[in-house]
């Protein structure tokens, strides 16, 4: 509890500025009345009482609340009760405990300076007011209402209390309060939104005295609420502080004012209230009627709030004032520009709650105007259409082109609540999210089309630049509305147009950036959502919202019978818990769901896009134009085995074989790089006639038996066997965690040393090895970069026992580090060099290379063949990404921008204690996060965390490493 402060209520009918106990004299009242030896003393927040944290002889703190008052104050007897009745009922939840005095009393009383006070000691509750944290995830604001919804259950037990005053915070006063100090308020802009507010309140106040009312805490504001992470670094609520303003009141009151002030310093405050809106529901379900008043109501207090805070300005100049309003202003401006129809609907949707209106005729509306459009073709702009799969969605002119097409002269339907493409944008911080949905359905229509409405309506809004044509349609039960954008009309507010009578004509221009011309139109089921109006477009996350608002209004219009709806994440996620071996896991606690990539970016469903980090195997970009021409153009004439003559495998062999050194020149065609490392490892095997391995602790080879065998990295993980009795480690050259530092020039030649000892050892016992095989640069391992003359005397101890040496060049090679092949950077050569992921830029084409000699060695009779290795479609995709690499200097570029990151990271890292290590080489960078820099304990839990989080703001990585604890970076 680290500061509390005075409810806003102390302000409201003048600053108070309270006497105080001197330190010695409250420390002899502790010590006389409750036994408390205090050591130390902090004067905490507060204007009107005196907070004080108070720690004793053993160090432990407590909290100590001065109140200058009568001994037998109603209010204070009140408040005790109430911590009592906490106590007793819910002793878990966090709200302070009343320490009792000596006598067995809650609180001490005495005179000085001819005045009384009331001194009482309550324990201390760990954590920062939420107004300190600068950002509220999600789950927090959740966490946040399901404990007040527990607070109010446990209040609900206490009855009205006999003899306590009301008091200015009481919402059932909103409307006085604010008329009492409006007239401060200077900006008349900011008066017309606090009047807007308040008339949502006008509203809802008759429903106030009929509402579930209970005893309620009356002031669960951002200062007035502790959080606090646990070991895993993640943020919970730890505690609810200061009763001052409790009193009997509405229920809903709880919750509106918890969701209010969660709503202060949020770029979008309605999905912060919907939150804890959501989490008290999930505690104490709402009715109807308490939920159509939460947000007017919370939007009141902060009124209650600003307004006040502007007349004690006014009045007195308080600094305290304009720090608690600093924030609210800017709330309630975003706030009023949301009517509460839509908020009611936000919230019923986030707690899984059906719509409230009524929607008798929307299936007849929705009839009638498919019949309006009776020749049309679905035009599929989602980011999962191939719409987009050979153009650039950026250039509008190809896109109208591409569209046009697809229309072969027809009318183009874009679908309701559908995604574009043409409207994705990356996650960031400090930004809502992209509205990349469609609201409503678009028909596309050449300029002038007359439209026609599909039945009886009266026009409630006519067409302008930034207003939809919006007609009212009488329906059982409730009204209906349809918006029309884009359409130009002669019609006015109040015209009666009859069903089947022209409405307007289509405007000129794009109804949607990029598109081509026509019309939108939305069925609305609320006249107040109707006329606000309706956005065209809306974010993801808000589906849910206006599914409770809207209906589709032309469902089948041109959809072929029978078109499957895309599959959701959660579709995803469900099918393939029951369909995919679980072993196979796939990336983040909350995966996104992709279905399309371009360039260094992926994209998900919804068009939201993901800056790729992490993918090494989209080596020249995902989509890459020249790569998918090239597969179509062999794909089109030849894909045939192996074993047959043709032209791709030489071509594509000779190339390969351009870019490593002398006597590397044979090669092994193989799909995968496990499969390559398995035959490499044969290779070896065969020609020594040996069966040992040495290879480097924490590595990764592959998933095939035989290289699990030689990975440590699954060996000795979860459900690993160990080593097998032919695998021999050797310790990882790691500058940071190993024996020999960054601070040693002479490091790789001592972990040369190490291993070689472990080689001369295993040869002189008879053990002799076929190989010692190690990546030039150890990914999974965690990004490990090697010291200067590692590989050189590792290799020479290798080959003086008779070892072939193997380059594990799957992950890092093809110019990921500068040059063609990361053993390049040790200036060794090794006997067989191993490729894989880069190779085919997410196709399966992988590779070994060896010498003549080696290779001849190997052919001892038996046959070695792969049927798709080195198939001509793979042949030629495997040549087009060579030819990209080295056309378009992307070796050279590599060098470029992992410099520039690398220096980035390590200033990132001189102000961010978590990082332990930066580990780069070229574009493979590796962040070692630990907790303390000087045990370096790794922070595994919150590696995991922090992936999360960049996940949210639209960049994909994931930790690797011994210890799952080492940010990999390793983009196209």
């Amino acid at each position: 509890m680290t500061s509390t402060t005075t409810s806003d209520a102390d302000w409201q009918n003048g600053p108070v500025v309270a006497p105080r106990l001197p330190a010695p004299v409250l420390g002899e009242v502790l010590e006389r009345h409750f036994d408390l030896i205090c050591t130390a003393q902090e004067q905490l927040g507060g204007e009107v009482d005196q907070n004080v944290k108070v720690v004793d002889e053993s160090g432990k703190p407590h909290f100590v609340r001065v109140t200058h008052t009568e001994p037998n104050s109603v209010d204070i007897a009140w408040q005790n009760s109430m911590l009592r009745h906490l106590a007793a009922t819910v002793p878990e939840l966090p709200v302070p405990h009343l320490v009792p005095t000596t006598t067995g009393g809650p609180q001490a009383t005495l005179e000085y300076g001819g005045r009384p006070f009331v001194v009482r000691v309550m324990t201390w509750l760990p954590g920062r007011v939420m107004a300190d944290i600068d950002e509220h995830p999600t789950h927090l604001l959740h966490e946040l209402g399901a404990m007040a919804g527990r607070l109010s259950l446990g209040l609900s037990g206490m009855d009205e209390p006999a003899g306590l005053a009301t008091h200015d915070w009481d919402m059932r006063r909103a409307q006085e309060v604010v008329d009492n100090s409006l007239a401060f308020v200077q900006d008349q802009a900011d008066v017309a939104h606090v009047r807007r507010i308040m008339s949502w309140y006008g509203h809802i106040s008759p429903l106030l005295k009929t509402l579930p009312h209970s005893v309620v805490h009356q002031d669960l504001n951002d200062a007035n609420i502790l959080a606090d992470t646990d070991e895993d670094g993640v943020l919970h609520i730890s505690g609810i502080v200061d009763v001052g303003d409790s009193m009997f009141s509405v229920r809903a009151a709880e919750v509106a004012i918890a969701a209010g002030y969660a709503m202060v310093r949020k770029d979008d405050p309605l999905v912060a209230a919907a939150e804890v809106v959501a989490g008290f529901h999930s505690v104490l379900p709402l009715t109807a009627q308490e939920l159509s008043a939460v947000y007017p109501l919370a939007a009141a207090r902060l009124c209650m709030n600003a307004v006040t805070w502007n007349r004690r300005i006014a009045e007195s100049g308080s600094e305290y004032g304009r720090t608690r309003m600093m924030h609210t202003w800017p709330t309630i401006r975003r706030i009023a520009q949301t009517p509460p129809g839509f908020a009611e609907a936000a919230f019923r949707a986030a707690c899984s709650l059906p719509p409230l209106q009524g929607t008798a005729r929307v299936d007849e509306f929705a009839t009638e105007i498919s019949a309006l459009f009776p020749h049309t073709v679905h035009i599929d702009a989602r980011p999962v259409g191939d719409l987009y799969d050979d153009i650039d969605w950026n250039d509008h002119d190809v896109v109208r082109a591409a569209v046009r097409d697809r229309m072969g002269g027809q009318a183009g339907v874009l679908g309701h609540l559908e995604s574009s493409l043409m409207w994705s944008a990356q996650r960031a911080p400090g930004r809502r999210e992209p509205a990349t949905v469609r609201l409503g359905t678009t028909v596309l229509l050449a300029p002038g089309t007359e439209v026609r409405t599909p039945l009886r309506g009266v026009v409630e809004v006519a067409p302008a630049d930034d207003l939809p044509f919006v007609l009212r349609h009488a329906a059982e039960g409730a009204d209906v509305f349809t918006c029309w954008w884009h359409l130009g009309s002669s019609h006015e507010v109040g015209d009666v147009v009859a069903a089947g009578e022209v409405i307007g004509e289509v405007c000129a221009g794009d109804v949607e950036a990029g598109i081509g011309s026509g019309v939108q139109v939305q069925l609305i089921h609320s006249a107040e959502i109707a006329v606000w109006p309706p956005p065209r477009r809306i974010r993801p996350s808000e589906r849910a919202t206006w599914r409770q608002l809207s209906s589709d209004p032309a469902p089948a219009l041109g959809r072929e019978p029978g078109e499957e709806p895309e599959l959701t994440v959660d579709d995803v996620v469900t099918i393939r818990a029951r369909r995919i071996a679980r072993s196979q896991r796939n990336y983040y606690a909350r995966p996104m769901n992709l279905v399309r990539g371009r360039d260094v970016w992926f994209y998900d469903e919804d068009g939201l896009g993901y800056l790729d980090s992490l993918n090494n195997v989209t080596h020249v970009g995902h989509a890459e134009p020249r790569i998918t021409a090239a597969a179509a153009r062999q794909m089109r004439k030849l894909n045939t085995n192996s074993r047959f003559v043709y032209p791709q495998i030489v071509t594509y062999a000779e190339k390969l074989v351009a870019t490593l050194p002398d006597p590397l020149e044979v090669v092994f065609l193989v799909c995968s790089g496990s499969e390559a490392n398995d035959l490499a490892l044969r290779i070896a095997r065969q020609v020594t006639g040996r069966r040992h391995v040495v290879n480097i602790d924490g590595a990764y080879h592959g998933n095939t038996g035989v290289v699990t065998g030689i990975s440590p990295n699954r060996y000795k993980g979860p459900g690993g066997q160990g080593a097998p009795p032919t695998t021999h480690e050797v310790c990882i050259p790691d500058r940071y965690r190993g024996a020999y530092g960054y601070d040693d020039p002479e490091a790789g030649a001592k972990y040369a040393r190490d291993a070689a000892r472990v080689i001369e050892r295993i040869d002189a016992d008879g053990r002799r090895p076929a190989a010692f095989i190690a990546e030039s640069l150890m990914g999974t391992a965690g990004n490990i970069v090697f010291p200067d003359g590692y590989l050189a005397g590792a290799f020479a101890a290798a080959r003086r026992a008779g070892a072939l040496c193997i380059s594990d060049e799957v992950q890092v090679g093809v110019g990921r580090l500068g040059p063609w092949w990361g053993f390049e950077l040790q200036s060794v050569v090794p006997d067989i060099v191993t490729m894989g992921k880069p190779l085919g830029n997410g196709h399966p084409l992988a590779a070994v290379v060896t010498t003549r000699a080696i290779a001849d060695a190997f052919d001892t009779g038996m046959k070695y063949f792969n049927t798709f290795g080195g198939n001509p479609v793979s042949c030629a995709i495997g040549e087009a990404v060579l030819d990209i690499v080295e056309r378009d200097g992307l070796r050279a570029r590599a060098q470029d921008v992992g410099g520039y990151f690398a220096t980035s990271l390590r200033r990132l890292q001189q102000r961010q204690p978590i990082i332990g290590d930066v580990r780069a080489q070229g574009l493979y960078l590796g962040v070692e996060l630990v907790r303390d820099r000087a045990t370096k304990e790794p922070a595994t839990r919150e590696a995991f965390r922090v992936t999360e989080l960049t996940k949210e703001r639209g960049v994909v990585v994931f930790p690797n490493g011994v210890h799952d604890n080492v940010l990999k970076i390793k983009p196209p």
